[in-house]
């Protein structure tokens, strides 16, 4: 009976040795979880503020092509979004005479027989039954 209460005892001491590190070892986790969280909030902070940064520079950058390109002044700019800023721009460089690494065929009409630089056949005067046999669409 005696070796059992010394075993007995002896588990008593190492489970209180393994809750005592557990503790501690919860404790130091729970130290480092908050601040890895308050770091999470920093950074999520910081991803915010760039972002505006970067769409504040976009946005300006945008503005500036789209005046030089065209009779816009910068209050008639200013409420529109990104989206529709680079949708102005982008049809701003397909339009004639735009500065831009691509080009786009402009339309041109004359009569359909002179094929070379034509691109629609003279529709002056033309029925729309006549411009429908043509090949036309309304």
């Amino acid at each position: 009976m005696t070796d059992d209460k010394k075993t007995e005892t002896a588990l008593d001491s190492t489970v209180k040795v393994q809750l005592a590190s557990i503790t501690m070892d919860n404790g130091r986790l729970t130290k480092e979880n908050a601040a890895l969280l308050e770091e999470n909030k920093n950074l999520k902070k910081q991803n915010i503020e760039l972002a505006s940064v970067i769409e504040t520079d976009l946005k300006a950058d945008l503005k500036l092509k789209i005046m030089s390109k065209g009779d816009f002044k910068d209050a008639d700019l200013e409420p529109l979004k990104i989206e529709q800023l680079q949708q102005i721009d982008e049809t701003l460089s397909r339009s004639k005479g735009a500065d831009s690494a691509v080009s786009f065929k402009s339309i041109r009409t004359g009569n359909a027989s002179d094929a070379g630089r034509m691109t629609i056949g003279d529709l002056y005067g033309k029925s729309r039954k006549q411009i429908l046999e043509m090949g036309g669409n309304f």
